[in-house]
This record gives C-alpha cells, structure tokens and sequence, in this order.
C-alpha cells in the first residue's frame, strides 16, 4: 500500500513540478527552452502589460491601451508644494484676468489610479503652462494612459485659458483629477494668491 501511495505522490509531485515550469516560462516571456542557459531567446521589445482578469468576453489583454504609445515621453514632475515659496502677487496685468506666478492646484484623486495635482504657470496674466507635481501612476495601465493624455490635457486648456477642457478617452479619471486641480489652482491664481 505505501509503495502504492509513493507511486502516485511522485506521479502528482512531476505533475506539479511540470505545470509550475511552464507557468513560470510563460510569466517570464521564454520563447524557447535548451539546456544551455545562454541560448535562451528572450523577447526584447516592449508588450503591453497584461490584464487583471476578471473581464468576460475580453479574453484578459489590456485592449484599453490599444492604440496608445505603450512608451509616452516622461513626466517631469514639479517640485514639491512644500518646498516652493507660495505665489503671492500683487500686481494684476491690464485687463488680465490672473495674477502672475505659479499655483498649485488641489491634489484630487483620480479613482483607485492615483492622484493628480497640478500648477499652473501664469505670465503676464496668462496660462502659459500647467506643470504636473503628481499624476495617477499606481499601475503601469494607469502610468501609460496618463501620460499619452496630459499632453492634450495641457495644450486644450492653454488654448482655452481655463479648466474648461474636454476629458480624454479612457482617461476619464485621470482627465477629471486634472480639471478639479487645474480650476482650483486657476481660482488663486484669479486671486493672486496660492492658498
């Protein structure tokens, strides 16, 4: 009976052994396996991340980043709201409706993504820039889709000198944070005042 017991744990055990080696080959990106380590063929461009799961009929690919540059130019991050003096203007351009400086906006959550916060650059009462001091990035989908959308984000809202932009597609979340930051740093700006 033991012999009997052992034959049928191994047989179960090189099971097991088999299926976790096939798994971890398709989790590492393995194309082909030979016994000599440095003949492994790894895939050496950039996929897209694959899904969570859990979505019926999708077949579990990220179809959302379709389409989207799976590598968007970096975000270079602004400094700190703390370490920066705040913006305090007292002087307002002719016929200007902001006051000159730079203001942060209010850190608003963009969902279970993240948090957007950004600052808006204002010179000779103008909206020449919004600068991005946090943006949702808690997932590499999340990172991807933010940053193909902050450009347009920044270049409808300099053209419309205001917070009045349309959302992007499949960044809603983060096209929402990215409105209520912006208005919120565009009312001090209004004030001249960063708050």
């Amino acid at each position: 009976m033991k012999a009997a017991f052992r034959k049928h744990w191994k047989r179960n055990a090189l099971g097991a052994s088999a299926l976790a080696l096939s798994t971890i080959i398709g989790y590492s990106g393995i194309t082909s396996v030979s016994a000599d380590a440095t003949d492994q063929t790894i895939p050496t461009t950039p996929t897209a991340p694959q899904g969570r799961g859990g979505r019926g009929g999708r077949g579990g690919a990220d179809h959302h980043l379709q389409g989207l540059n799976l590598n968007p130019p970096a975000v270079e991050l602004a400094p700190a709201e703390s370490s920066v003096t705040p913006t305090q203007s007292t002087e307002l351009a002719p016929g200007a409706e902001y006051y000159d400086g730079q203001y942060y906006g209010d850190a608003v959550s963009a969902g279970r993504w993240g948090t957007m916060q950004v600052v808006a650059v204002i010179e000779d009462g103008e909206l020449v820039d919004v600068l991005i001091a946090n943006y949702p990035r808690s997932t590499t989908e999340s990172d991807i889709i933010t940053r193909n959308a902050l450009p347009t984000l920044i270049s409808e809202a300099i053209t419309a000198q205001s917070a009045d932009v349309n959302f992007v597609s499949r960044a809603t979340d983060s096209s929402r944070a990215f409105v209520a930051s912006l208005d919120s740093a565009l009312l001090d700006a209004a004030i001249g005042m960063d708050l």
